[in-house]
């Protein structure tokens, strides 16, 4: 184990880095451009999901625990970790509650906009972990018919509501939402899941939502199959990372720069997990209460579809963060207005803490009640 004061640098865009203040000096650096010769001094690197870190980071430095506040782990070669003896943690789940909020606005926004209603709609969730399990959850309480896709969950003998379902069943459903690792080889392979085959049996019916990895999704194929067949395409990850195609961007009925897990909450939690691994790691425990919700009020009806997205809306709106992105993608290098939307995030709170005290519809309170929304 290593001694105190900890040498720790960590990505400059990862938040509440004064929580690990107490354990010794924090010094950040971009996350992008970070190289060995950065942790020549350092016991502890800190890092999100933009920093791959393997031998080629960490060979030859003193850096012993590493820890990374995302829910994936495919930017981390944990075997080599394993093998050198280096102490790891990261944060499943932190962000599960953002993401499951922001796919609920976009898919509120794609039915009104294309003037559907919930009954009789099927959603397919492929990958059933946290994020995928909160989404399910959401969906199943605004009404909709839920079919999930998850191999490996099946295979370990995990139940799920309806049983298990084939890929191709889940992709035949009005919506699908995509919450897997990104895999790159073997029988449980995701490197583009949704090959140009697959994405070409899609209809102009359906909506597809991608926020977990990029490469999930074969984006060259996105822009090479005809529009008109195409579904509508709801992109918070992209292939190549920060520089996604523009010719993609303009086939999207949403487009977002990988924020789908930025509430405030998610993020801390994030950190918070790290903190806590780490302090388990140095065989320490107390790491502090959580933050409170923070609480607003919400006067207006909620009685329908609009009403339920403009009180999401109060919270977050999906549509500046597309905006954003259509804006970023004209200046002269886009790659890096990419990763300046993420630095220069703004605060947004998830739905917990929030009082509605105007009437709502009968239909709407079980939802209600899983976004922490009080009636």
């Amino acid at each position: 184990m290593l001694a105190s004061p900890l040498r720790i640098v960590a990505d400059e865009n990862m938040p509440g880095l004064d929580m690990f203040e107490a354990l010794g000096t924090v010094v950040t650096r971009p996350g992008r451009a970070l190289s060995a010769r950065d942790l020549q001094r350092a016991d502890v690197l800190l890092v999100r999901s933009v920093t791959r870190v393997d031998a080629a980071l960490l060979e030859g430095t003193p850096v012993r625990f590493v820890g990374s506040a995302t829910i994936g782990t495919d930017h981390i070669d944990l075997p080599w970790l394993g093998r050198a003896g280096i102490g790891f943690a990261h944060a499943p789940g932190c962000n599960a509650m953002a993401v499951a909020e922001y796919t609920l606005q976009a898919v509120l926004e794609w039915l009104i906009a294309a003037g559907r209603q919930v009954p009789g709609l099927t959603v397919g969730v492929v990958g059933r972990g946290n994020v995928g399990s909160r989404v399910a959850t959401l969906m199943q309480a605004l009404g909709a018919k839920v079919l999930c896709c998850d191999p490996p969950r099946q295979r370990r003998g995990e139940q799920v509501d309806g049983g298990w379902q084939t890929l191709d069943a889940t992709l035949g459903c009005d919506i699908v939402s995509l919450h897997v690792p990104l895999i790159r080889e073997g029988a449980d392979s995701t490197w583009h899941l949704l090959d140009r085959s697959r994405l070409a049996a899609l209809a102009p019916n359906q909506l597809l939502i991608n926020s977990c990895r990029g490469p999930v999704v074969d984006n060259l194929s996105l822009t090479e199959l005809p529009r008109r067949q195409l579904p509508s395409l709801v992109l918070d990850v992209w292939e190549n990372e920060p520089r996604l195609m523009p010719a993609l961007f303009d086939r999207v009925f949403r487009g977002t720069p990988h924020i789908a897990g930025y509430s405030v909450e998610g993020r801390w939690r994030g950190s918070r997990m790290v903190l806590q691994g780490l302090h388990g790691w140095l065989d320490r425990h107390d790491i502090g209460s959580e933050p409170q919700s923070v609480e607003s009020e919400w006067s207006q009806p909620v009685a329908g579809l609009a009403d339920l997205l403009a009180l999401l809306r109060s919270r977050y709106r999906l549509a500046d963060d597309h905006d954003g992105l259509a804006t970023s993608l004209q200046e002269p290098d886009p790659g890096k207005a990419f990763d300046l939307l993420r630095k220069q995030y703004p605060q947004r709170h998830e739905m917990r803490g929030t009082t509605v005290s105007g009437a709502v519809s009968p239909s709407l309170l079980a939802l209600l009640s899983e976004l922490g929304v009080r009636v």
